[in-house]
């Protein structure tokens, strides 16, 4: 019996196409976890980058959810969009980039004065490519 398969790029661990669903899936996982998270209590005398054991249940939700869509292999815009957007998230160093970025707000990101560095610009880019595709035009 003949196998018919794809062979997986030499860093990928799996080859698929239908992984769009649970990068959805995760993203909205991101999505729920941050805004728990944004919710939880300062804790005064913390030192920086140490988290309480609430905090670090959400961060393991989100690291969980990144992992997925880093090792997916999105087959649609948007899927490719989320993929894009999370690396965005952690290339910004500002609150309000960050912040957009998780918000998906590429208008933010467009504006007059928005300071990006070139490899953001770049994924910007893409952004505004990929949307245009879904929307049958240029941006």
């Amino acid at each position: 019996m003949a196998i018919n398969s794809t062979q997986a790029h030499d860093c990928a661990t799996d080859l698929t196409t239908n992984d769009d669903a649970a990068i959805l899936a995760a993203w909205e996982r991101i999505s729920e976890a941050r805004a728990v998270y944004d919710k939880l209590p300062d804790i005064p005398g913390l030192p920086i980058g140490d988290y309480t054991p609430a905090e670090q249940e959400q961060w393991d939700i989100i690291d969980a959810a990144e992992a997925l869509i880093k090792d997916a292999v999105a087959t649609t815009p948007e899927a490719t969009e989320i993929q894009l957007w999370t690396s965005l998230s952690h290339s910004v160093t500002g609150w309000d980039d960050e912040r957009a970025a998780r918000e998906r707000n590429l208008e933010f990101f467009l504006a007059d004065g928005c300071q990006l560095d070139w490899n953001e610009r770049f994924i910007i880019a893409a952004i505004r490519s990929l949307r245009a595709m879904q929307e049958g035009g240029a941006a």
